[in-house]
């Protein structure tokens, strides 16, 4: 659960390899519409399913696989975004649509129903991670089945196929014959070609007592090497194929072999402009008998046993700020202005002087030593109108603190760091005055005065 103020998110992980993502509105949002940001949507492609599904939960959603579906990367299938309910706090209920625009997914609520809503809302699709396809149907009512046809889709061989390969397919449904051949066909122009595939083994596809839907497979051989790089037609040559598993959004021929007695040398295009929008939920994977060459770049070999050097160049610039040197005498001079007024507006003038001697020796590791002496005045003045003579009693504490030995005696040390940095903390010596001054009159009036020199 991550919290905000206008919106929150919340991830719940489903047993069935599933999680749903909620974004929760916990106020009236600026618009109908939520956009998700989506890192990494540009390698995949957003397949969006038909609206005539009948399935409320899967019309109009999207299946998410990747922009090259590799052989040996299953189906390519990265997930499934079903379509969102949104739910309000009082339970009210309407579907989402769903809209991927760039590396968006854009949820749209409707108007009238957001309108009347009350907060929080909860925005939930789930997203199904299984690589298995999402429909059956041509139709809400007319499944798809292959019968005596090839049904392919083209995959990216990654690296050269030369030799055993393990097929795999989604077997959905039931039928006394169901099963097939694996089978590889070349790719001219994007159309499948000629055979590449040898030593096809049989595929059972029921779905019977003890043998539930899932994956079933099969083995076959390369007919030669095909190169790394290069496209491959790959598919069933089916006796039967019943109900099988599959997204709408990919380009699918399945034309029929006829009577023919084996697998055709030439796939039976009847026209290239003749084929389905299936992404079939089948896939091969193979053991790459390639040979590998590795390059160790900065002219070192694997025989080499030289040892990398490296010289590094480092260049310091040492400021030392400092108002006192060795041997020297520093005078400063302070003026502080204090005005002091009671309620009677009678005010009196004080002259305050001070002196302050301080000495401070330093010792760094170059073994000098300095004497450091300062003398500081302070005037303080005030000025009055009064013309009446009397007598005061002027008591002054005056407190000084510096950070240091007792009896202001500091000892500083400077130390350099690996012979590139010297800090200097002479000068950051705080003196704290507090000075308390009481005027007693014959008025019976007692004036207080506080200044604080820094």
């Amino acid at each position: 659960m991550y919290k905000g103020r206008r919106r929150s998110h919340r991830f719940t992980i489903l047993g069935d390899g599933a999680f749903e993502y909620d974004c929760i509105l916990n106020k009236e949002p600026d618009n109908n519409v939520v956009s998700l940001r989506m890192e990494g949507a540009e390698y995949f492609d957003f397949f969006r399913q038909p609206d005539f599904i009948s399935d409320p939960f899967l019309k109009g959603s999207f299946a998410v696989y990747k922009n090259e579906t590799l052989i040996g990367e299953g189906t390519g299938k990265l997930c499934h975004i079903h379509r969102p309910l949104i739910i309000d706090a009082r339970g009210r209920r309407v579907w989402g649509d769903l809209a991927v625009v760039g590396n968006e997914l854009r949820i749209t609520i409707p108007e009238l129903w957001l309108a009347e809503a009350k907060y929080p809302v909860v925005v939930d699709p789930t997203i199904g991670t299984t690589a298995v396809g999402s429909q059956y149907l041509y139709s809400p009512k007319e499944p798809v089945m292959f019968e005596v046809q090839i049904p392919v889709n083209r995959f990216l061989v990654s690296e050269t196929i030369n030799g055993n390969c393990t097929a795999y397919f989604y077997a959905n449904a039931d039928d006394i014959d169901a099963g097939g051949r694996p089978v590889l066909y070349s790719d001219n122009s994007n159309v499948p070609q000629a055979r590449r595939s040898i030593d096809e083994g049989f595929v059972n596809l029921r779905v019977v007592s003890g043998k539930p839907a899932g994956w079933r497979s099969a083995t076959f051989k390369s007919n030669g090497s095909i190169a790394s790089g290069s496209y491959i037609w790959f598919g069933c040559f089916t006796e039967y194929f019943w109900f099988p598993r599959f997204d709408y959004g990919a380009k699918c021929y399945f034309d029929d072999w006829g009577a023919s007695s084996g697998i055709p040398q030439t796939y039976p295009v009847w026209s290239v402009n003749f084929f389905q929008d299936f992404k079939l939920s089948m896939y091969f994977d193979y053991t790459s008998a390639q040979n590998y060459i590795r390059t160790i770049t900065q002219g070192v070999t694997l025989t080499d046993s030289r040892k990398l050097t490296a010289n590094y160049k480092r260049n310091a610039i040492e400021q030392v700020k400092a108002n006192t040197m060795t041997v020297r005498l520093q005078t400063f001079f302070r003026a502080i202005i204090e005005t002091v007024k009671g309620a009677d507006g009678v005010s009196f003038p004080v002259l305050f002087h001070r002196s302050v001697h301080e000495t401070a020796t330093v010792t760094d590791t170059a073994r000098k030593a300095g004497s450091f002496f300062r003398w500081l005045v302070d005037n303080a003045k005030t000025e009055s109108e009064a013309k009446i003579g009397r007598t005061y009693i002027i008591a002054l504490t005056d407190t000084a603190k510096a950070t240091g030995l007792a009896a202001r005696g500091l000892i500083m040390l400077v130390r350099i760091v690996s012979g590139l940095f010297v800090r200097d903390y002479l000068l950051r010596r705080f003196l704290i005055a507090r000075e308390e001054l009481v005027l007693k009159s014959k008025i019976t009036r007692e004036i207080t005065l506080e200044s604080n020199i820094n």
